[in-house]
């Protein structure tokens, strides 16, 4: 996977980033958490002066999709063969 660099083309790569669907749902909710989070931190140095280091941003982000990933696995039926999302995130990202 290489995803680009310029926000629209981040946007437009989103539609469809990569051929299997766990993939792509995991690449859109890391999207979402990411922005999410980096809004969050800029608003707090702003107006509180706090701030997270880099790795715990990550982590939460981590955790995040685990959290957001594991119903979703609950549900899911999985053919013999294949990953549920859930394992795909581990598999592919958190390894």
């Amino acid at each position: 996977m290489s995803p680009p660099t310029d926000f629209e083309e981040v946007l437009r790569w989103l539609v469809a980033p990569a051929r299997d669907g766990n993939l792509t749902l995991i690449i859109r909710l890391v999207f979402q958490a990411v922005l999410y989070l980096v809004w969050k931190e800029r608003n707090k140095r702003i107006h509180s002066g706090e701030e997270k280091p880099p790795r715990t941003i990550i982590a939460e982000t981590q955790q995040i999709i685990r959290l957001r990933l594991d119903p979703l696995a609950r549900k899911q039926v999985v053919l013999p063969g294949h990953y549920s999302v859930l394992a795909a995130w581990f598999n592919y990202f958190a390894g």
